[in-house]
């Protein structure tokens, strides 16, 4: 099981120390703004990817009065985890008390989705956010897909390099470009593979939402080049333009998954509240085209701000079918838990803790 059973975090942001024993579905941390519950769901990100979500610097979310951070976690399945991040840049990411060897390590063993106000930017945000998205999803339902995707970025990069010199032999591009393009069609594949997949369960959870709105909703993928010719030929066509950039115009660093609406973009016809919907159905649809292999865990920063109460509990009822266990932020105890205790058992006994002034205590009580 990929759900943390204990989380441990020390000099994170203006929390000192705390050893948390976290319930196995649902956990609630509630404060007011600013108290650091948000600091508690950057630690377990940091668990799963080295880095927080807030912030790409780690030197921001050392506490000012230190010189490193700490983050430590035990998973059900008994494998433990471990981040250090140091004021000078340095860190070390450890499995198993055993020091990885990238941050991807952590990944496959958490899969983790986020929900906070930057998650709703699917929609109007660029390629590269939709990208991201559907490359989580690949990443950890085949697992050949990081290996490919890390060959490719190489191939480009040096491509890339070669176009900004202008004028070169077509024998110095060659030897990158058959890389670029063995490497690049077999990332397609497998996006596309995978992409089937979430369509469909993406589809099904636009059913629980009005049909006047969201039933012609549609999820489109865009390979990167034109799709009535191959990724070889479109590299060929884009050549001269590509020399005249400095930089490939074409291939798979440039998919994109598209929201339509009867042609239009998505963004364009539906309300703010209606697209977040439309984002939560998708990143739940990640989760469960995941699930086979380890169901991930959902850090969710107050909810309550930015869905009504109805919606709220569907998107409650969405986690708990393909989640292994959610963490969430909120101010008012009772309003945060409100949506899952509707839920069937283990969802509606969630596990209360009060966060004030960077101190985590467990709630006397659990809400009902």
């Amino acid at each position: 099981m990929s759900s943390l059973n204990r989380l441990v975090l020390s000099h994170f942001r203006n929390i000192v120390s705390s050893d948390l024993q976290l319930a196995p579905a649902v956990n609630l941390f509630c404060g007011a703004n600013g108290s650091g519950k948000t600091s508690l769901l950057e630690a377990a990100h940091m668990l799963a990817s080295g880095r927080s979500f807030r912030s790409r610097q780690s030197q921001t979310v050392i506490r000012y009065d230190a010189d490193s951070l700490a983050v430590f976690g035990r998973l059900a399945s008994g494998v433990t985890l471990g981040v250090e991040k140091r004021r000078d840049g340095h860190g070390r990411i450890r499995i198993n008390q055993t020091a990885a060897e990238s941050s991807s390590q952590l990944a496959a063993c958490l899969p983790l989705q986020v929900i906070n106000s930057e998650s709703f930017s699917a929609l109007d945000g660029g390629p590269g956010v939709r990208r991201q998205l559907l490359d989580w999803t690949v990443f950890h339902v085949e697992h050949s897909f990081a290996q490919h995707w890390k060959v490719y970025q190489s191939a480009l990069k040096q491509r890339n390099a070669l176009l900004r010199r202008g004028k070169i032999e077509s024998n110095l591009l060659a030897p990158w470009e058959q890389h670029l393009i063995q490497s690049g069609e077999r990332v397609d594949a497998l996006r596309r593979s995978v992409f089937e997949r979430l369509y469909v369960l993406f589809r099904a959870r636009l059913r629980d939402l009005p049909a006047d709105v969201f039933e012609s909703l549609e999820l489109h993928y865009r390979s990167g080049w034109k799709k009535d010719t191959t990724l070889a030929n479109a590299l060929r066509d884009a050549l001269e333009g590509d020399l005249a950039q400095g930089f490939s115009r074409v291939g798979p660093h440039r998919a994109d998954l598209r929201f339509t609406i009867q042609g239009q973009p998505a963004h364009a016809v539906l309300s703010r509240g209606q697209q977040k919907m439309a984002v939560c159905a998708l990143r739940t649809a990640m989760a469960a085209a995941v699930s086979g292999a380890e169901k991930p865990v959902f850090l969710v920063d107050d909810l309550p701000s930015e869905l009504d109460e109805e919606n709220q509990l569907r998107f409650a009822r969405w986690v708990s079918d393909c989640a292994s266990q959610v963490l969430v932020t909120g101010i008012e105890d009772q309003v945060t838990a409100r949506p899952w205790l509707a839920l069937p058992k283990p969802w509606c006994e969630p596990k209360m803790f009060h966060v004030e002034h960077g101190v985590v205590t467990p709630a006397v009580q659990d809400p009902k």
